[in-house]
């Protein structure tokens, strides 16, 4: 597995695992507990995202469209 992203943006974190979801990647939270107690963006407190080395390169466009604005969480 490689680490796509840390972060303590909490929107951020939802709309990546929503989408990712969305596009069937296998990934793993890690440090997420530790992130819900220190809100932020610290770097001690970050949800890492780690994605299976297969899905890398479709998890990271997804991170990059997410970053740019060109999706959005649209309900069904």
């Amino acid at each position: 597995m490689k680490e796509l992203l840390a972060t303590g943006d909490l929107v951020l974190v939802s709309a990546l695992r929503h989408h990712l979801d969305l596009e069937d990647v296998d990934f793993d939270v890690f440090d997420g507990f530790v992130g819900s107690l220190f809100p932020g963006d610290l770097s001690i407190a970050s949800h890492r995202f780690m994605v299976s080395d297969e899905d890398f390169h479709r998890a990271k466009r997804i991170l990059q469209q997410l970053q740019n604005g060109d999706m959005a969480c649209e309900p069904e």
